[in-house]
This record gives C-alpha cells, structure tokens and sequence, in this order.
C-alpha cells in the first residue's frame, strides 16, 4: 500500500512539473524574460555589470523607475522584468533595447506598443535618414500640419524619457523659453513641443529638430537663426 502511495505521489509530482514546464513554455512574458535574461547575460559577460553612478547597480524602486522610464513603462505594458530591460538599456542603449524587442515572440502582450515606443525614442538623436524613416507613412501633403506631427511625435519622445514640463500654459512657456516663442512665432508650429524639446534636449536639440523640418515649411532657416542667437545671449 504504502509503495502505491508514493507511485501515485511521484507520478502526480512528475505531472505538476510537466504542467509547470508546458506553461511555462507556452506564457509569451515568460519566454520573453528568458530571452531578455539571456541578453542581459551576453552584455554582462562583455561589459560588466549594469550600474548608474547616482545610484549604483540597478533595482525596481522608484529612483530606477524615474532615471529608466521608458524601461519602466515597456516593464508596465509586457509585464518584462524591469530590472533586466533598464540594465540593457544602461548597457546597450536604447538601438539595442529595440533589437531585442524585434525578437520577442507576437503574442507578448504590449509588443506592438513597445516596438512604437522604442522606435519614437530614437527620434531624440535628430538624426534625418531616421527621420525620414519614422515619419514616411505620415501624411505630408500639408507641410504645416506634417512639421506639427513632427514636432508632436518628437516631443513625446523626449516626456516619454524625461517627464513632462512643470508648466503647460502656453503664456508661461512664452515667458521661460523664449527661444521657443520665437520659434513657435515664426513656423506656426505650437509651442508646447517646442519648449519641451528646448527643455529636454537644449538649444542644441532645438536647432536640430528645427533643421530636420520640411524645408518648404515657411520661417524654418529664421527660427534656427533666433535660437542660435538667443543661445549666444545665454552663455
């Protein structure tokens, strides 16, 4: 009897282990993380650990979640390990965080929104072939309401980072960031975005988004003019 008892019990353990292993296959945000832990490996293997100098090796806290918000909120929609996608991110940059993400399987919830996000961020480097790339499905008939669309998916990138600005009021934005007045003022471009990539990314991010523009887009090579000059008077 008692021999029967523990067949029946090891064959039952067995099962449970089966079944803990068939789901741990089939789970997309399971497969996933061993993917992104495999990925973590190679570039510790290769780089060292990940780790920031503010805070030193990275943790899920709220310090880590602020310094790595778009880690963060890819964690937030995949349910993907924070930890392993911020230490990616620190590691290989966000070129490789999105190369990774091509490889994680269809049916990770939040995939799609994920790639979209990772794609947008490389909007902040200005760079224009990649520009030209991200934005080659918009509509661009009107250069006015396509520079907008520029300036609006550029921006996000950068709050998607960084925050949002202290101050939304367009009458404020005018009086803290009148390289962004100027700007706005000459393209009729909004001043919003304009002022949350001055405050995000500089005079220097200004000027680089402001070059990447439509070159029909009225007032553009103007703009660029007054932010380099008021760049010179904030020396």
């Amino acid at each position: 009897m008692n021999s029967y008892i523990r067949t029946a019990f090891c064959f039952l353990a067995a099962m449970a282990l089966a079944a803990s292993a068939f789901s741990q296959a089939t789970d997309p945000v399971a497969r996933s993380n061993e993917i992104v832990a495999e990925r973590l490996t190679e570039l510790e293997n290769q780089r060292g650990p990940a780790e920031t100098y503010t805070y030193g090796a990275i943790t899920d806290d709220e310090n880590n979640r602020e310094l790595f918000r778009v880690a963060s909120k890819i964690s937030d929609l995949t349910g993907l390990d924070f930890v392993a996608l911020a230490s990616i991110q620190q590691l290989g940059g966000e070129v490789d965080l999105y190369a990774l993400a091509v490889t994680l399987p269809n049916d990770l919830p939040g995939k799609d929104e994920m790639l979209q996000i990772l794609a947008r961020s490389r909007l902040r480097h200005f760079e224009p072939p990649y520009y030209e790339a991200y934005f080659k499905d918009f509509p661009q008939e009107d250069t006015a309401a396509f520079s907008q669309a520029m300036a609006n998916e550029t921006w996000l990138a950068f709050r998607e980072e960084y925050g949002d600005l202290s101050v939304t009021d367009p009458e404020e934005l005018a009086e803290k960031y009148p390289a962004a007045k100027k700007a706005a003022d000459l393209t009729g471009l909004d001043i919003v975005p304009l002022a949350g990539i001055l405050a995000t990314g500089g005079y220097d991010g200004l000027s680089k988004f402001l070059m990447v523009l439509p070159e029909e887009l009225p007032g553009k090579h103007e703009a660029i003019g007054e932010v380099a000059e008021e760049r010179r008077k904030n020396r």
